[in-house]
Order: C-alpha cells, then sequence, then structure tokens
C-alpha cells in the first residue's frame, strides 16, 4: 500500500512538475533581437541604433505585451561585417530570440537568412537591397520588407525613360554584380520606352577622381546619367556628377535620407525611387514627428520607419495565430494586406515572401528650396504596389 502511495505521489509531483515548465514556457517573454550596424557610421544612420529605438516604440505603442507575455527588445552589432552574421544569428535565436529584425547590408541579410532556414526561426530584413532574398534564396522564414533593387531600378527607369528629356543614358556604375545588374535592368526600362544608352563606365571601386568621365559625360551630352554605386562610394559618385554641372538629370539606385542628410548639397537635383519619406503624407508626419521629438529632431529614415512597421505587422501575427511559433506566424502573415503610416497597399506576399505596397519617385531639393530641416524630397509619382514589385520566377517556396 505505502509502495503504490509513493508511486502515486511521484506520478502527481512529476505531472504537476511538467505543468509547472510548461506554464513558465508560456510566461518566458516575447523576444524580439535586432541585428544592425551600431558603430555611428553610414550604416548605423540608415537604421542602426534608430531601429533599435523604432522597434521599441511599435512594442511599447502594441502595448507591451502580446498572448500575456512581455515583449523585449535587444540588439546585436553586426559592425557591417558579413563574415560575423551567422554567429550573431545563431548567438539571438539560441538565446529565445523568435524575431530577427532590421538586418540591414545585403551580405549580412543572406547570411542570417540562410541561419533562420536551418532553424527555422524568423527574421524580417528592412534595409537590404539584395533581390535574391526573394529569388534564388528565398526562404519560408524570411520576409524581405520594404524594398529590393529590382523594385527601385525599376521604379525610377520606368518614370524618367517616360519623361521627353529621359531617353539617352549614361552609367557609371561600380564594377561589381550589384553594378552591372543595375545596368541591365535599367536597359530592359529604357529600351521598352525608346531610350538608349550612349555609355556605360564600369570603374573599380577603388576610383576616387572622375574627372576623365566627367569630361567624356560633357562629349556624350546624355540626358540621364545614372550613377549606381553603394556606400560612401555612391555619395562621391553623385556628388561629382551634381556638381558638374552637366545638363542632365541625375538619378542612383539607392537613395537614403540619412545619405542625403550627411552630403547635404551633393545629392541635390537627385531623382530615384524611395520606399517611403517622413513628410508624405498626414500619417507619416504624425509618426516621425514622434521618432524626430527623441531623436533631436534628426527625422527618420525608410528602414527605421520599416522597422516599426514590419515589428507591428508581426506583433499582430503572434495574436492572430496565438502563438510565437514560426510556421503558425508563418501561416498568418502570408497573403495578409494592410495599410499603415509606412505601407500603402502593403502585402506579404506569399509567393516569395516579398512585402510589397507603393513606391514613390521623389526629387531631392537643394538646400535653398527646404522648406524645414531634413524635409529634402518632393515627391513626384506614385507608384502602385503591383506595378513597383516585379515578381521574380526563381523563388521556390517551401510549404
Amino acid at each position: 500500500m505505502l509502495a503504490r502511495l509513493k508511486v502515486l505521489l511521484l506520478a502527481t509531483c512529476s505531472f504537476a512538475a511538467s505543468v509547472g515548465v510548461a506554464h513558465a514556457a508560456d510566461q518566458a517573454p516575447v523576444h524580439i533581437t535586432v541585428i544592425s550596424d551600431l558603430d555611428d557610421d553610414l550604416y548605423d544612420a540608415r537604421s542602426g541604433r534608430g531601429g533599435v529605438d523604432a522597434t521599441r516604440m511599435a512594442v511599447a505603442d502594441f502595448g507591451g505585451t502580446v498572448l500575456g507575455r512581455p515583449v523585449i527588445v535587444d540588439a546585436l552589432n553586426d559592425h557591417n561585417k558579413p563574415a560575423e552574421a551567422p554567429g550573431l544569428a545563431t548567438q539571438a535565436y539560441d538565446a529565445g530570440a523568435d524575431l530577427l529584425m532590421d538586418v540591414q547590408n545585403s551580405p549580412i541579410a543572406l547570411a542570417i537568412a540562410k541561419v533562420a532556414n536551418e532553424r527555422h526561426k524568423l527574421a524580417i530584413s528592412t534595409g537590404a537591397a539584395a533581390p535574391a532574398l526573394t529569388r534564388g534564396a528565398c526562404s519560408r522564414y524570411v520576409y524581405h520588407y520594404s524594398f529590393d533593387l529590382p523594385a527601385i531600378e525599376t521604379t525610377t527607369a520606368d518614370y524618367l525613360a517616360q519623361t521627353a528629356q529621359g531617353k539617352r543614358w549614361a552609367f557609371v556604375s561600380e564594377d561589381t554584380g550589384f553594378g552591372r545588374a543595375g545596368i541591365a535592368t535599367m536597359t530592359a526600362l529604357i529600351t521598352v520606352h525608346g531610350g538608349q544608352v550612349v555609355k556605360s563606365f564600369v570603374v573599380p571601386s577603388t576610383m576616387s577622381d572622375y574627372s576623365t568621365i566627367l569630361d567624356e559625360l560633357r562629349g556624350l551630352k546624355p540626358e540621364v546619367v545614372a550613377v549606381i554605386d553603394a556606400g560612401a562610394k555612391d555619395d562621391a559618385g553623385v556628388t561629382a556628377v551634381t556638381k558638374a554641372g552637366l545638363p542632365a538629370v541625375t538619378t542612383t539606385a539607392l537613395l537614403y535620407l540619412s545619405d542625403v542628410d550627411r552630403v547635404q548639397g551633393g545629392y541635390a537635383g537627385v531623382v530615384a525611387a524611395t520606399p517611403w519619406y517622413w513628410n508624405l503624407d498626414a500619417a507619416a508626419r504624425a509618426w516621425s514627428d514622434r521618432f524626430a521629438a527623441a531623436h533631436d529632431g534628426r527625422r527618420p529614415t525608410e528602414a527605421q520607419a520599416a522597422d516599426y512597421s514590419a515589428t507591428t505587422q508581426w506583433l499582430n501575427a503572434v495574436r492572430t495565430a496565438g502563438t510565437t511559433d514560426a510556421d503558425a506566424v508563418v501561416h498568418a502573415l502570408d497573403g495578409h494586406k494592410f495599410n499603415d503610416f509606412f505601407a500603402h497597399d502593403g502585402e506579404f506576399r506569399a509567393s516569395d515572401h516579398a512585402v510589397v505596397h507603393d513606391l514613390y519617385v521623389v526629387k531631392v531639393r537643394t538646400q535653398a528650396e527646404l522648406p524645414e530641416p531634413h524635409a529634402w524630397y518632393e515627391v513626384l509619382a506614385t507608384v502602385p504596389a503591383a506595378t513597383a514589385f516585379p515578381v521574380g520566377t526563381e523563388c521556390k517556396m517551401a510549404q
């Protein structure tokens, strides 16, 4: 009798312990880790610490909890070094992260996407440009928020090539896959609209003196000069062209508000596509005013606004799914349509995990034209999501 009682007591204690463990797991914080460059450089300015703050703003506005559990946000510094990305992603997931957020640099995003796919955990990139994220390297566990290169480049080229003074183009591009792909993408649209490329200058990444190219451009008389570089190299190329006094429109593949802020007049007159602008409409302005109040008047970038938007959409999906399980959250997100201050006609496209929305063609004002600090953009056109984000054929999304 005593032996049977001991067995019963042990079984009861074991059951109670297992229930306690399950209850503790249910009450564990929901965990978001922002992986970004936090080193006070141009990549940090694009998102970085401001992206961490925007993610925390979204959590606070959501109420700070979901499914009755507190939501915590921490951050890891990738130093803009792709080699560190897999280790950081693994570290975050091992520490209990349910979502990796931000993930700006394209090689970093691709490295983290591989870890997310292996671990069956979610990641959202809000600033990487790589089209591979929604094509050959697409993953059930990764969403590409905000923009990618084909979307930006086709939107820009399609707009400019249809203008009266947009038929003769020249390219100044870094000798990289990024640069050559940009030339190919934009040339296709230029040709469709009856334009021509008079010359493509493909230059080494070490080049700093553009004088010879500028002299040749003066003789070629292009109507549009497209500069396709990345980072500080893009700043140098764009500034060289805009300050050369050429009778041509200057455009670029990637236009960041923080770069325009940093370089000031170097981007004056540039026409290009962007996923968002802080002064686009009343809703964007209202959110941006809140962000600026906490950041010494500095206006948010496209990526920082996307961090807030993506975090909010993910939290809503967790609430809908009733769990943080990645597969259940993906089921809630795929095909989800939404509108917020960042994304107009937004949709989590199930076929390739691109998060599509309207894009905007803008022209950068001169300093003399600024109606207020940081108000660099004049919006020239709105391009609907269905047109702005072409669907690739390379993605084979695992279900």
